[in-house]
């Protein structure tokens, strides 16, 4: 392909881009002018890029003509006003401002990416860019089983910072080694202190700041099973959820016991003096057993609203011993708003919703008219998926962050969840995590395929044009929508969870629809397979692991309609698919050890097998 046929693909793509005639022979030797002292460390960035494609570059704070080829970087807000702003020129050199250290830290992300598309010959052009959304986040999910590897970690973190991501938040429930506390923790690898000053470093020498997430009220299951915490929790044999079905474990902490906030004090005194950032995500969300068990009486007396938000104050006043802002996942109190304008204005709601048409609109309202900072949290939709739902995806983040900048949201956090396991591998989160980074920075649309294109190129960094791997796994991720809907998951996944109402509600004419869903994803899976470039192939394995769930869950659909339920499938029909899962097992097993730290494992594999469990003892209750 001829260079001027090389279309720009950028993650994000700027706010305005002009090219010009011509080209611009970028030498291998040359000088990097920087104009101050802040700007030297990414004058010393830039040299090591350019090294990686055969540049021999000095670094020089002078930028006095030379008849030498040079780059000039310069911190300069008169010149580029917006905060996070840069500007980049390619004539006959290359001339880089940003309006303070982050945006000239944007300009050289930028121009790695067009030296990754053009190599040294670069396409004369002028760029400026700045954010539409100061904050631009991504939060991962690591206390659903998987927790990355710390050279996993570097490698994500990596990849966002190119894409012009400035937050990260990892979502802990009991995955941080809290000192006196090890039953919790113990098995699952958690992160260590050491480990997360390390990570809060990394960060931010990236210009991302990595942002404290610890639940602090639900979601803290793996504490309150153990007999040291049962006590604080306000249901301890579980609860009837708002969906009608039991789960068997205790959920929440109870407002009613004293001991509950004593232990939210002490995990926050010891997790938050770790990181740099001014701000702290406490969760509090999802508290669906409040008011059944211990605290009933006082709802009862107070209103479950009330006995919620006191609960939450108490929650914010030890969070601020340590930071400015406290974040907090809105779904609760956006059911009582007549609270909303009693929150501090130092609390920041995050407004989540995870499917395409969530009232973001509605929701986004609520805090505008209190006055509060919000952000906006869409989702990635990988969890409970195996191959994603790419399109509800792209839908779900363009709903947000829109209403998000009309109601005036100070950010976006885009969620990738575990639940269930944490199945899908990294290469389904992707497009999730690139859209959001192109949209929360630039919220003039990108044509889908555009997208896709990039990701192909700076995010799996794949040379050839005839394979395009993100678009191959778009789409697995809207094979779903030929099936009946499932709320946040697809069918095939649930039939590993859920197998006993695994067809609630479909009939014999669903046969074809299956039968259609995996004609495509067996094609797929066989160009997958057939990859041969080095680059590639090991997210190819990944993304194959995933088909391969995915086709089980399928077949497993099959021969429940086929003979009406688990329980009447033969034995032959039935050990030939168990024989298929555990070969599909093993292969996860090597992925997830490539990546991933071995804490968790077992306990993913269990949640998956739970298909087997029905059908061997009629477990019909649900899974911790």
């Amino acid at each position: 392909m001829l260079q001027e046929d090389i279309e720009i693909r950028l993650i994000p793509y700027p706010k305005k881009l002009i090219r010009k005639e011509g080209f611009l022979k970028v030498e291998s030797d040359g000088i990097i002018f920087f104009d101050e002292v802040e700007s030297k460390n990414l004058a010393i960035l830039l040299r090591e890029v350019l090294s990686t494609y055969g540049g021999n570059y000095t670094i020089r704070s002078s930028n006095k003509k030379l008849n030498t080829f040079h780059i000039i970087l310069k911190i300069n807000s008169d010149i580029v006003s917006h905060a996070q702003g840069y500007k980049i020129l390619i004539d006959d050199s290359v001339t880089m401002v940003g309006n303070d250290k982050a945006g000239l830290f944007y300009a050289v992300q930028t121009f790695k990416q067009l030296l990754r598309l053009f190599g040294f010959n670069l396409p004369k052009l002028v760029i400026e860019d700045y954010p539409d959304f100061v904050n631009r986040g991504i939060m991962i999910d690591i206390s659903r089983d998987r927790i990355p590897k710390i050279e996993t970690f570097e490698y994500i973190i990596e990849k966002l910072s190119e894409m012009k991501i400035n937050q990260l938040q990892l979502y802990f429930e009991h995955t941080f080694a809290y000192t006196n506390h090890k039953e919790v923790w113990e098995g699952y690898s958690p992160l260590t202190h050491d480990e997360v000053i390390y990570l809060d470093k990394y960060c931010k020498e990236r210009f991302i700041e990595l942002v404290p997430n610890q639940n602090t009220f639900g979601h803290m299951s793996k504490w309150l099973v153990h007999r040291k915490y049962r006590a604080l929790a306000e249901a301890p044999d579980g609860y009837v959820t708002p969906w009608g079905t039991k789960y068997e474990y205790p959920f929440s902490l109870s407002p009613a016991v004293h001991g509950s906030i004593k232990l939210v004090e002490e995990l926050l005194d010891e997790l938050l003096p770790l990181f740099e950032s001014n701000q702290v995500n406490i969760g509090c969300d999802e508290t669906f057993d409040l008011g059944v068990g211990k605290s009933k009486e006082i709802c009862e007396k107070q209103g479950k609203a009330k006995v919620y938000f006191d609960f939450l104050m108490k929650i914010y006043k030890i969070a601020k011993k340590y930071k400015k802002s406290v974040m907090f996942w809105g779904d609760i109190i956006e059911n009582h708003p007549e609270f909303i304008p009693l929150l501090p204005k130092d609390m920041i709601p995050m407004v989540w919703g995870y499917e395409y048409n969530h009232p973001f609109d509605k929701k986004c309202e609520l805090y505008y008219n209190s006055g509060l900072s919000f952000y906006v949290c869409p989702g990635t939709s990988t969890w409970n998926t195996f191959i994603g739902r790419s399109d509800n995806a792209v839908k779900n983040i363009k709903s947000a962050v829109l209403n998000g900048k009309e109601f005036g949201a100070i950010g976006v956090l885009t969620t990738d969840w575990g639940d269930n396991g944490h199945v899908q591998h990294l290469p389904l989160s992707w497009i999730g995590y690139s859209y959001s980074a192109h949209l929360s920075w630039n919220t003039t649309d990108l044509d889908i395929q555009e997208l896709l294109d990039a990701i192909d190129k700076h995010i799996f960094e794949s040379k050839n044009i005839d394979f395009s791997l993100s678009k191959m796994i778009y789409e697995l991720g809207t094979v779903y929508s030929k099936l009946p809907y499932t709320p946040n998951g697809t069918p095939f996944f649930y039939a590993f969870i859920y197998p006993e109402s695994a067809i609630k509600n479909w009939d014999a004419e669903m046969l074809k629809q299956l039968e259609d869903v995996s004609d495509r994803i067996d094609e797929i899976k066989e160009k997958l397979a057939s990859c041969t470039e080095e680059k590639i192939l090991s997210i190819c394995e990944q993304v194959i692991n995933n088909i391969s769930f995915a086709q089980i869950g399928l077949a497993l659909i099959k021969l429940i309609l086929k003979y009406e339920d688990i329980w009447k499938i033969p034995e032959s029909e039935w050990n030939k698919l168990v024989e298929e899962f555990y070969k599909t097992i093993d292969e996860y097993k090597n992925i997830w050890n490539k990546y991933n730290r071995s804490g968790g494992l077992e306990e993913s594999i269990f949640k998956l097998s739970r298909f087997l469990r029905v059908r061997q003892a009629d477990l019909r209750g649900l899974i911790f």
